[in-house]
């Protein structure tokens, strides 16, 4: 039968056992008893103040009582108990749930208590609380089988103020350790903690070794007799939260280590244990042996290819039950199940190794923590790689790993720091030392560029080493089209208007170890155009060295900084220019620090028209620590102005207007098209008086009937405006009607206060004429005079001005419709005044640009009336701030205002995570003002009115300043300086 299949079915086969083995626990009742007497009793503290800004998920952890009794001839026994308070319903949620797990294989559970404490009153709930054993796989995603059971406790009737205590004890070793105790306690956490309660009960006659990280806590040491007893307790632990970016390597967590083990020559004679009789050599593994040899008589590429078929012909798998946590299957177990973990595929390759004639030995180490404060203890490892030496030179190979190629010298190998090498004789760590192959990136970007038309844009990317395992496995996991997507978008960033001329095309050269892709677009909006500078203008990027550039804002980091290392990352543009009317001078910058190495080189060849622009950056310590951060911060400001370079052309012919920001309008200053608009409509107040002198109103109207659909669009269509008229002739009627002293255009104007008046004049009229209101009631109507109201006074201080129109225009209808009523149906003066006219349409006509603005401002085209969130802005707006370098292609946009009447080119105030930034236009020339968060000194706020923009002044530290313009509509300018403050706080 085939071997794969064979595996298959092994493997349905195990997890048909495991699934039976849940549901045959699930059937076993629960455990339960009383606390051991060997537990001493913890109270559980009283809480005078609940720390409500610090705590999550709604839960108050009040005890965390842990007590553990280690004895010699009986496994440990672990005793925990929990306390906590729920203070509101996202905490009745977290706590109403209950999980422990165990193995069942080598321990068990019993329980103790579950309590809910309610207003003094103990409530016992260990007998309604569901209790179901659960198969619960959590490290499947990573392919990792353990066999752990949960115990899952639901509990009823839980409520905000409750306080669940519960405990349980979990007794048991896994007999992999061969009863060698080790154990460790975290003393912090990232949510508050009022109590905790360390307990060591040490019944065995050798000594108990003991180590505490990170922090000033001691452990009290007694005397009982027959045991020695430690105890570690705390209590008012505050949050510990942890920088970003931090080495994997790197723990603020105190912490206390127990351990049975005195020294690493111990740890080492457990591991070799592990291995003892596991290279066990079949005609399987032999053939295999024999087959790579007769391949290739090199030593160094036997070796090569050994390790190549154990990792991509022995699929990771870890079915890790028992003592097979640690314990590795025997190499020909492996070969014919073509499938193992970490310490499987080590045996293997070891074994093909010793066939080849060549001695290795696993090297258990710590992915996480290197080892680095960490006292001898069995417990110590969570991986095993290999370890042998070959022509005088030691490698460090990772059988698990995947798609590396190439000879020993060209693929990654890791560096976990320190490594106990399971060799005899070995009494101590062993400093890893891997020879690091060529790593990083080598990127060649080629612009032609035309005298007239399209750009040319072709890329080739080089990978070297781990980089080239990496693009390797993105091709097999994305595919070609999601990764030419990404490309694309990439790019799109920096040139808008590119387009993929030829389908990415990929080259493997798994000799060496190199992954290669070559790129190819075509460029239409290549050039940015320039007006108030009568030129174009071009950047171009160094991004893929800028992208490995780390850099935050806050300056006052506590924690190291983790860095890629070792990382080299070459970057040439070559830009072949048309014409002779190209000049440049050549440049030199490097920056060379302890960090990093940067350089930075432009040279121009007049001959070939070639302008060559190099970037190189090698890093040069895998971490930055916190005291030197702000060095490094330092170092990469001296070098951010060196990862890009202008280029621009006069314009051939100074007449040139610009048409690719705004067409001619964009040319035209506010005030001139503020004027030229307005005359629009003093041309059509004079052809309304016009038409007025030439058809005088009609006397026999009553009011002023129009047709509902034409008051509705002129009343929207002219922002109002129409609005203005209508009250204007009604209340003209009721002037004349009632030889009254009151003014309607003051009434039209203001016609916001006035509905209900205009309501009342139009009750009494219908009563007085049919005996009866043909109007809404008084309430309705008050209701009505309200809504205009503020629907009209929303629409002055607000950004909702079409909301408005819409809200107001039909909370006018019911006094139209009685307009038409009274004068009778289709009345000549309604039909006169329902007619449409030239006037009329231009009216409407006028009305669009200032809805174009409007709807453009809501969709982030044109300014908003209010502050609008950074992701509101148009994508060419921002590549406009990025080419003028107000914004850097990285930095997101938080809030933002633009005080401009129709283009966020001409005006802009805001801020993003590093920067706050202002820029207007002064005399056609786009002026700029921008400033770090860690040069400015202080953020002072003149709050403005609801027509008034509030004024936010940045002091730099230098003394220097400068303003930003921030609308209060909304109330979004408190926004926009709460959030700004909190920005520039942050790194303070």
């Amino acid at each position: 039968m085939n071997i794969r299949i064979v595996s298959l079915v092994k493997v349905v086969l195990i997890g048909c056992l495991l699934s039976g083995a849940g549901k045959i626990w699930a059937e076993e009742e629960v455990a339960t008893s009383p606390v051991p007497g060997w537990v001493t009793n913890v109270v559980i503290p009283e809480v005078s103040k609940t720390p409500n800004d610090k705590i999550q998920n709604g839960v108050h952890y009040l005890l965390l009582d842990t007590q553990v009794k280690v004895g010699e001839e009986k496994a440990p026994d672990y005793f925990f108990r929990m306390a906590e308070n729920i203070i509101n319903q996202e905490g009745v949620d977290e706590s109403s749930q209950i999980s422990i797990n165990y193995d069942p294989v080598y321990q068990k559970v019993v329980l103790h208590s579950i309590n809910v404490i309610r207003n003094g009153e103990v409530l016992n709930k260990i007998n309604t609380a569901r209790m179901d054993y659960i198969q619960r796989e959590e490290e499947m995603s990573e392919l990792i089988y353990s066999g752990q059971i949960t115990l899952n406790i639901l509990l009823d009737d839980i409520r905000v103020g409750d306080v669940v205590e519960y405990s349980y004890t979990r007794s048991g070793m896994n007999p992999v350790y061969q009863g060698l105790f080790a154990y460790s306690f975290n003393l912090n956490w990232s949510v508050p903690l009022e109590s905790h309660f360390l307990r060591i009960l040490w019944e065995k006659p050798n000594p108990l070794q003991y180590s505490i990280v990170n922090s000033d806590l001691e452990l009290k040491r007694r005397n009982l007799g027959d045991a020695n007893e430690f105890i570690l307790q705390d209590s008012k632990i505050d949050p510990l939260k942890s920088d970003d970016d931090t080495p994997s390597w790197f723990s603020p967590w105190g912490a206390v280590y127990f351990s049975e083990s005195e020294t690493w020559e111990d740890v080492g004679i457990w591991g070799r244990g592990l291995y003892e009789d596991v290279y066990h050599i079949n005609e399987d593994i032999s053939k295999l042996a024999d087959n790579i040899k007769s391949n290739s008589s090199d030593k160094g590429s036997q070796i090569s290819a050994a390790l190549k078929f154990v990792q991509d012909e022995v699929r990771y798998l870890g079915i890790e039950l028992g003592e097979n946590s640690h314990k590795p299957r025997l190499a020909s177990e492996t070969l014919r199940n073509r499938y193992g973990d970490c310490k499987d595929k080590t045996v293997l390759f070891l074994t093909l190794l010793k066939e080849l004639g060549v001695i290795g030995y696993p090297a258990l180490v710590n992915t996480e923590s290197k080892l680095k404060n960490k006292i001898p203890s069995v417990r110590s490892f969570d991986h095993v790689i290999t370890y042998f030496e070959f022509e005088g030179k030691e490698y460090w190979v990772d059988p698990t790993r995947s798609y590396q190629h190439g000879a020993l010298d060209t693929i990654h190998q890791p560096d976990y720091g320190k490594a106990l090498v399971l060799r005899p004789g070995v009494d101590n760590l062993t400093e890893m030392h891997p020879t690091f192959a060529k790593f990083g990136v080598f990127v060649k970007d080629e612009f032609n560029i035309p005298t007239e038309g399209s750009v040319a844009f072709k890329s080739k990317t080089v990978n070297y080493g781990w980089n080239a395992e990496r693009q390797r496995r993105g091709l097999a996991s994305n595919g070609r089209d999601s990764i030419q997507n990404g490309y694309l978008e990439f790019f799109e960033g920096y040139y808008p208007g590119i387009e993929v001329e030829t389908i990415v095309e990929f080259e493997d050269d798994l000799e060496r170890n190199i992954f290669s892709y070559t790129e190819q677009y075509r460029i239409e909006e290549f050039w940015e155009n320039k007006p108030e500078r009568e030129r174009y203008e071009v950047d171009f990027y160094a991004n893929i060295v800028s992208s490995a550039i780390s850099k935050y804002d806050d300056r006052n980091r506590r924690h190291p900084l983790e860095l890629l290392y070792p990382e080299l990352i070459e970057q040439i543009i070559e830009v072949n220019f048309e014409g002779d009317d190209w000049s440049f001078d050549n440049e030199f910058f490097e920056e060379d620090n302890k960090f990093f190495h940067f350089k930075n080189t432009v040279d121009y060849q007049e001959a070939t028209k070639k302008l060559r622009l190099e970037y190189s950056y090698q890093s040069k310590i895998d971490h930055v620590k916190a005291e030197d951060y702000k060095s490094y911060i330092e170092a990469i400001e001296r070098v951010e102005n060196h990862l890009s370079y202008g280029v621009y052309k006069r314009y051939t012919n100074s007449s040139i207007v610009n048409e690719g920001e705004g067409g001619l309008v964009s040319q035209l200053s506010v005030a001139t098209f503020i004027y030229i608009y307005a005359s629009f409509y003093v041309l059509l107040i004079f052809m309304w008086r016009y038409e007025r002198w030439k058809n005088p109103v009609k006397q026999d109207a009553i009011y002023y009937p129009v047709s509902l659909g034409k008051l509705i669009a002129m009343w929207i269509f002219t922002f109002g405006l129409f609005g203005v008229y209508w009250f204007y002739r009604n209340f003209k009627y009721i002037r004349v009607q009632e030889n009254s002293a009151i003014m309607p255009v003051a009434r039209g104007i203001f016609n916001e206060f006035w509905y209900f008046p205009l309501w009342n004049n139009l009750k009494e009229d219908s009563v007085n004429r049919f005996g009866v209101s043909h109007l809404p009631g008084k309430k309705l109507a008050i209701l009505l005079a309200i809504i205009f109201l503020v629907s009209s006074i929303l629409g002055h201080i607000t950004d909702y001005v079409l909301l408005s129109l819409l809200i107001s225009a039909l909370a006018i209808l019911p006094l139209a419709n009685y307009m038409i009523f009274v004068n009778g149906a289709k009345s000549s003066a309604e039909i006169n005044n329902s007619r449409w006219g030239i006037r009329h349409v231009l009216l409407i006509l006028l009305g669009l640009p200032l809805y174009v603005i409007q709807i453009g401002g809501e969709v982030g085209l044109t300014p908003s009336e209010a502050v609008i969130d950074g992701s509101e802005i148009s994508a060419d707006n921002i590549k406009f701030m990025q080419r003028q370098g107000i914004i850097k292609p990285k930095d997101e946009v938080e809030y933002f205002y633009s005080d401009a009447l129709l283009f966020v080119r001409d005006d802009g105030n805001g801020f993003t995570q590093r920067h706050v930034f202002s820029y207007w236009k002064e005399e056609g020339v786009l002026q700029k003002e921008v400033a770090t968060y860690d040069k400015v000194e202080d953020i002072q706020v003149e709050w403005g009115g609801l027509e008034d923009n509030t004024t936010v002044t940045i002091l730099r530290k230098d003394g220097s300043d400068f303003i930003l313009y921030v609308s209060g509509v909304d109330g979004r300018d408190k926004l926009f300086v709460n959030a700004l403050k909190a920005q520039w706080q942050s790194i303070q």
